[in-house]
């Protein structure tokens, strides 16, 4: 396994991504497979990771050969059939892991540390005996699939099956064909000695050549998969983020020609559910304690102000008992929370319907989470005026264990979702859901069951679904503890293993 994260690894998670190379591996040692998972070290996973040198490798880039280190990852902690190994260059190098390039160089800096890696990579596999599977992890790697496909130095990989995962189809990491910057003309100018090949590997939407790495691992991998079957449905269809729906992202056609062709999968990732775990309930009082704590830390490590606007609001409500608590626990993106902030007909937005709400039957929001300035900036400006909602901005381990533990109806109106991994968190903890009816989140709550969910075809409708169903949950909660205490229940015992998801896999896409 190819990829970018790798939450096995100290240090080595940004999102999702991370978790399912630290726990797909792991099911699939258990089922008798041995794996290798290698990423980059980025300059400090090496360090923060018991680990030794392993090997030292060359591999062609920029029309020289280059080197660099392989380490081996010690953990105590992991099944004996997994090796875990880091890829260590002075060219790739993260902030930590991912640059944030501007809008007229997009992935610049990553496109170009990650066709680095991918050649590294790509060499390296020259020392692991076959038969085995190469499995990459989103448009990162793909580009190891030019390299096999077109790049006489890789020939070792033609016969060798490879399998390409669709985590997040929104983010495709495109760049020129050619140029002296960030190009493929750049890192592999061997390549352009022969002619032909360029139509078949450029974006058709661009009046310029273009490379597109997403493209490129769905049309050229034997075998493709997203991570949820809802997902691989919806991404046949062509977007209009205008109305609301978040599909192919442009790359439909080559996605349907994947369906045909009998290569196109849907797989739903897996949390793990130890056998011992303890739930940590916690009194309203106590919770609100854990913030102040995890505040204190936020405020003296950035010195924002918002922290301190925290704690006092905190400090002034501890010692009340709302009637019910709503929680998030979320990457503050578009994708995550366009729709709270959405209008409906009457023009207001959906988090002040249902902050309305709140008000009414005396709950409150806890809402926990970071990401991007522009939406950062709507949920301060809403905390600061709204006492019913506490924007904790920021992530906490023990925060984010305690709201999935301890709230009463999560929130997770996701404009798309190709898997989803926190309503399945809050489930297992007995946390009903207010969930969109789309992709991993449709495939794993069902309305009045074991959750709540909402739908519309534009995003009046969607909003207004979003209002009204969170109503019904709360007054549900409230007025019907019978018919809650069914759906909480059902919420609990449902299962999403990842044992469940490794057989897959192995059916699926390693016996190709």
């Amino acid at each position: 396994m190819l990829a970018a994260e790798n939450d096995a690894l100290l240090g080595g998670k940004v999102g999702g991504l991370g978790d399912v190379l630290r726990d797909l591996p792991q099911a699939l040692a258990k089922a008798g497979w041995r794996v290798t998972v290698i990423i980059p070290s980025y300059g400090f996973l090496h360090k923060d990771n018991p680990s030794r040198l392993y090997g030292r490798l060359e591999f062609p880039f920029e029309g020289k050969t280059m080197r660099g280190e392989i380490w081996k990852v010690n953990l105590k902690k992991g099944h004996k059939n997994i090796t875990q190994l880091l890829f260590e260059h002075p060219r790739v190098r993260g902030t930590p892991i991912y640059f944030n390039d501007p809008p007229q160089h997009a992935f610049a800096q990553d496109a170009t540390k990650y066709a680095l890696f991918c050649s590294a990579a790509g060499q390296f596999l020259k020392s692991i005996a076959g038969p085995y599977v190469i499995h990459l992890h989103d448009w990162h790697l793909a580009t190891l699939l030019l390299l096999k496909e077109l790049h006489p130095q890789f020939g070792h990989l033609k016969n060798i099956s490879s399998v390409f995962t669709v985590h997040n189809l929104a983010i495709q990491g495109t760049r020129p064909l050619r140029g002296k910057y960030a190009t493929v003309e750049s890192w592999y100018p061997e390549l352009f000695k022969k002619a032909g090949w360029t139509r078949t590997w450029t974006d058709p939407r661009y009046t310029e050549p273009v490379y597109n790495p997403m493209a490129a691992g769905i049309r050229y991998s034997d075998a493709v998969n997203t991570v949820s079957k809802t997902y691989a449905r919806e991404i046949l269809k062509p977007s209009n983020h205008k109305m609301g729906f978040y599909g192919g992202e442009g790359l439909e056609k080559f996605l349907k020609i994947a369906r045909k062709e009998n290569r196109l999968f849907g797989i739903l990732n897996g949390i793990e559910y130890p056998e011992k775990r303890k739930i940590p309930a916690m009194s309203f009082k106590s919770l609100c304690n854990l913030i102040l704590r995890e505040a204190g830390k936020w405020r003296e490590k950035s010195g924002d102000p918002i922290y301190g606007d925290v704690i006092r609001r905190i400090e002034k409500i501890r010692g009340g008992d709302p009637s019910f608590i709503l929680t998030a626990v979320t990457r503050v993106t578009e994708q995550k929370v366009r729709l709270f902030f959405e209008k409906d007909s009457r023009e207001k937005t959906a988090i002040e319907k249902i902050l309305e709400k709140i008000s009414d039957r005396d709950g409150i929001f806890l809402f926990l989470g970071a990401g991007t300035a522009d939406y950062e900036e709507r949920l301060t400006a809403l905390f600061r005026k709204n006492e019913r909602f506490i924007y904790l901005k920021g992530y906490s381990d023990p925060i984010s264990q305690a709201l999935y533990a301890n709230g009463t109806i999560f929130m997770m109106p996701s404009s798309f979702e190709p898997c989803g991994i926190g309503q399945m968190i809050a489930m297992r903890d007995g946390q009903p859901c207010v969930v969109n009816s789309v992709g991993g989140l449709k495939d794993t709550v069902t309305d009045g069951v074991n959750g709540f969910r909402f739908s519309g075809r534009t995003i009046t409708e969607q909003v207004s679904g979003l209002v009204n169903v969170t109503a019904r949950a709360v007054d549900t909660y409230l007025d019907d503890r019978r018919k809650w205490e069914r759906i909480r229940k059902s919420a609990r015992g449902q299962k999403f293993t990842w044992e469940s998801s490794a057989r897959q896999y192995i059916d699926l896409l390693y016996n190709i």
